[in-house]
């Protein structure tokens, strides 16, 4: 099973989590930042973690917190 969500962070940046359950029946997750601007929308795709998670919830809040992270060091407006 394949779940998408994107999560809005303000008007111009949101975080996209992708979370998949796997066939040992752990969640893998892995995300990336959306920025919408006037000219277009720019998607930076983060790396992608090895970590496997006991549930889907614990995924989606990995994936997010990787997010956060990045706008932290990246944007400092947006986090």
């Amino acid at each position: 099973m394949i779940d998408r969500k994107l999560i809005p962070v303000n008007d111009e940046y949101a975080i996209a989590i992708v979370t998949e359950r796997m066939s040992d029946g752990k969640w893998a997750v892995v995300a990336s930042i959306k920025h919408e601007s006037p000219t277009g929308e720019q998607t930076t795709d983060l790396p992608v973690r090895d970590e496997r998670y006991a549930d889907q919830q614990a995924a989606e809040e990995a994936g997010l917190g990787q997010g956060r992270e990045w706008l932290a060091q990246n944007v400092a407006h947006a986090a």
